[in-house]
């Protein structure tokens, strides 16, 4: 297992990432047309939700002791491989 520390470092740099390309994303958003605006407003959501469930993994972490934190860590990798899938899709739409 990671320590638990160092996951944390590397999660939130991650979180901030996604956020600095999810205002990049809205910020497209702008230019599309009504329908367009519709599903990148879905996905946005859809986003936000996912980023909202790797917070609280994170925030379970940080109060989590040595055992709890292994299962934690396993089930934030998850909620993060979501994430990544889900981020990449949407960079293909929103950015071209």
């Amino acid at each position: 297992m990671q320590d638990p520390k160092d996951f944390m470092a590397q999660a939130k740099a991650q979180m901030d990432k996604w956020a600095e390309e999810m205002s990049k994303m809205q910020a497209k958003m702008a230019d599309a047309g009504a329908a367009g605006q519709a599903q990148m407003v879905k996905q946005m959501e859809a986003l936000n939700e996912q980023r909202k469930h790797a917070e609280k993994h994170m925030e379970e972490l940080g109060k989590a002791n040595m055992d709890a934190a292994q299962d934690i860590q396993a089930s934030m990798q998850k909620a993060w491989n979501e994430m990544e899938k889900s981020m990449s899709e949407a960079r293909k739409k929103f950015m071209g």
